[in-house]
């Protein structure tokens, strides 16, 4: 069978310079969703930032991961009752 020229085959994809140098810095470091600010918009959906810290004997190391909204409402949701559950076994 002959192939016509201007369809491309089966399982075959392009890109647009765009996306082949596309910033990963402009993702949630947890759902990988692309982070955007609209400023001309009155809906409050800003990118949150986590904050994650740990240590190695006297080092202490800090991390600020990007996070869209939907991932720092549920983290942060998640922290609270997890404070309020060990608040409660005392």
């Amino acid at each position: 069978m002959n192939q016509v020229m201007s369809e491309q085959p089966k399982g075959f994809v392009t890109a647009s310079h765009s996306i082949l140098f596309e910033s990963n810095d402009d993702r949630c470091s947890v759902c990988s969703e692309q982070l955007e600010i609209d400023e001309d918009d009155d809906n409050i959906d800003v990118p949150g930032r986590g904050l994650l810290i740990w240590t190695r004997g006297d080092e202490r190391r800090y991390e600020e991961p990007q996070l869209c909204p939907g991932c720092a409402s549920a983290i942060g949701v998640s922290a609270l009752q997890r404070w309020e559950i060990e608040e409660d076994e005392g």
